[in-house]
């Protein structure tokens, strides 16, 4: 749709309807025939229903004929300049031990090439390609800040600024995870490669942070992000739960990604990762944390993390051989689901939620894991790729069509050949188990189409 006709839209009262959809009302998801959705002027949702609709005054009505209609999805981790070495780590050389260790050395190589140019133009691309494939929020776990030679740039946040230029050109809602970034390991200085990564110290890091505050709107929102308990000193964790508590941001870290580093923690600490992190207080407020992985944890942390999230990245975990996580042993726990693009290899989240149901079939030889008493598997999906991000990112409006919402909608078309000749009952189970984001035919953010 063109600029004057999305202006249209927004400039009167609409009714979007299609063939299906979702509707969320009165604290329950559904799945409709024949959906509708009254938007307001600002594209927020003011009245919705199913069936039959007669109006007699002036009201727009935008019908998406053969569609189904989604919550725009919520990606809640990402790394949007890792989009760049797509295809580059597949190939074993002569002496690579073909690791998660060997295949960040390459990522390394990429991020100390980057001119803030090219970084704005590598994260544009990505955040375009996510829309595209229905995402309509992002959480970025933005992690290169300074010059090439680790040197801050006049502008200390340049780089954070990039993103959100990148963002904003796009149309697609962002959540600014600024990381914070010490040490190579524990106790160990940053490598050389790691230098663009790296603040001074957390106090730096936090002063650095502070203008940025002051830059959120309805589609921006910040989040601290400490990278890992092997990239942080557990004083520093301390200090980010106190600067996060006071300014209500959510905190996201890599948590128990590898087996490796929860050996190094407990040789360090003598505690698992999920326990440094609560006695850093990053775990007192209920719902503000996200553990990004965390697939090799046990039944003590998965109590630690009750009320948190874990977001889930199973295309990543799996090109990077990292393991397994068990979202049904999470879900027994209290802990959220959400799920990520992260190394952005793969940008579909129907692909990332079908695969964490996949992935935990293989690992106990068992089916329909994810299924829960009240909701289909499909739905379970669903929400870890809508309502599940926007939890950890700490925009729990998003991810829902409900009243008081904006209209923020994956739009899929039911004539593409994963979806025709679909039972119409079995629609949302062939999409979420059997099918991927191709079908993606609009995406709406606040009501504007943006494809």
């Amino acid at each position: 749709m063109n600029a004057d006709a999305a202006g249209e839209l927004r400039s009167a009262r609409t009714i979007i309807r299609a063939q299906a959809g979702i509707l969320d009302r009165n604290g329950h998801r559904e799945f409709v025939t024949d959906p509708w959705w009254e938007l307001d002027e600002r594209g927020q949702i003011i009245a919705l229903g199913s069936g039959p609709l007669e109006r007699n005054d002036e009201t727009l009505t935008r019908d998406l004929g053969q569609a189904l209609v989604l919550p725009g999805m919520v990606n809640a981790h990402s790394h949007a300049f890792q989009r760049s070495i797509r295809g580059r780590t597949h190939r074993r050389g002569a002496h690579d031990p073909s690791s998660f260790w060997s295949w960040r050395t390459q990522m390394y190589e990429a991020a100390n090439t980057l001119t803030p140019e090219l970084f704005y133009e590598e994260t544009k691309a990505c955040f375009h390609e996510m829309l595209r494939a229905g995402i309509t929020c992002v959480g970025e776990f933005h992690y290169v800040h300074h010059g090439l030679d680790g040197a801050p740039y006049d502008d200390a946040n340049l780089l954070s600024k990039q993103v959100i230029a990148a963002a904003d050109e796009v149309g697609i809602r962002l959540v600014l995870l600024e990381v914070l970034y010490l040490t190579s390991g524990f106790d160990t200085p940053p490598l050389d490669e790691q230098r663009r990564f790296c603040d001074h110290d957390v106090e730096a890091f936090l002063r650095r942070c502070e203008p940025l505050l002051g830059t959120r709107s309805d589609t921006l929102a910040i989040g601290l992000a400490p990278h890992s308990v092997r990239a942080v000193p557990s004083h520093a964790l301390k200090a980010v739960a106190s600067f996060a508590a006071q300014h209500s941001l959510v905190v996201h870290a890599h948590v128990s990604e590898q087996v490796a580093e929860n050996q190094s923690c407990m040789d360090a600490h003598g505690v698992s990762p999920v326990a440094l992190l609560e006695q850093s207080g990053l775990l007192q407020r209920p719902g503000a944390f996200t553990a990004v992985h965390a697939i090799h944890i046990d039944a003590a942390d998965r109590a630690r993390l009750r009320g948190q999230t874990v977001c889930a990245c199973p295309t990543t975990e799996a090109d990077l051989g990292d393991g397994i996580l068990i979202g049904s042993e999470l879900q027994a726990a209290g802990v959220h689901l959400a799920l990520g693009s992260d190394s952005n290899s793969v940008i579909d989240l129907i692909t990332e939620a079908r695969s964490l149901e996949l992935h935990e079939r293989l690992a106990t030889q068992q089916r329909l894991c994810l299924t829960q008493t009240d909701q289909s598997i499909s739905m379970t999906l669903l929400d870890a790729a809508t309502t599940g991000g926007a939890r950890s990112l700490g925009v729990p409006h998003l991810g829902r069509l409900a009243i008081g919402a904006p209209f923020d909608a994956a739009v899929f078309d039911l004539d593409h050949p994963t979806l025709r000749d679909v039972r119409e009952e079995n629609r949302l189970d062939a999409l979420m188990l059997s099918g991927c984001c191709a079908p993606v035919c609009g995406v709406f953010v606040n009501g504007a189409e943006c494809l």
